[in-house]
């Protein structure tokens, strides 16, 4: 009885892990959601909020090579007790938004464009790092 009960519990506590995130629903989440998973090194969530195309996918590839591989352990640790600086949202159209913001860790500016496609808010890193629309 105690094994059953155990691995009750166990099953119990590995589906509660694995509960799925709930995706915001606007704009300005989506890049919240968007930094802090990547100030976290949560990059597999990052990818659920990407717009998917073969850039985009590129762009979050080398940035989670680098954090994995080339960043330091106290670089790791300062983004993730940073906080999030939203300075603007820019409201380009009904589905386009520009958010600026930086961290308090390194505190560098940086714009994210966040886009309504299929009927979610996307990331399109494209813009981060072109300054394309």
């Amino acid at each position: 009885m105690k094994k059953i009960l155990f691995i009750f519990s166990l099953t119990l506590v590995i589906v509660a892990c694995e509960q799925q995130r709930v995706r915001p629903d606007d704009a300005l989440e989506t890049a919240r959601e968007f930094v802090r998973s990547s100030l976290d090194g949560d990059y597999k969530w990052a990818n659920e909020l990407l717009l998917k195309d073969s850039v985009n996918s590129y762009e979050l590839e080398v940035l989670e090579k680098k954090y994995k591989t080339q960043m330091s352990a106290a670089d790791k640790e300062g983004y993730k007790k940073a906080s999030i600086i939203i300075h603007s949202v820019e409201n380009a159209s009904d589905s386009v938004v520009i958010v600026n913001y930086s961290n308090s860790f390194k505190n560098k500016p940086l714009p994210l464009k966040v886009v309504k496609k299929d009927g979610k808010w996307q990331v399109d890193l494209n813009y981060t790092f072109t300054g394309n629309l």
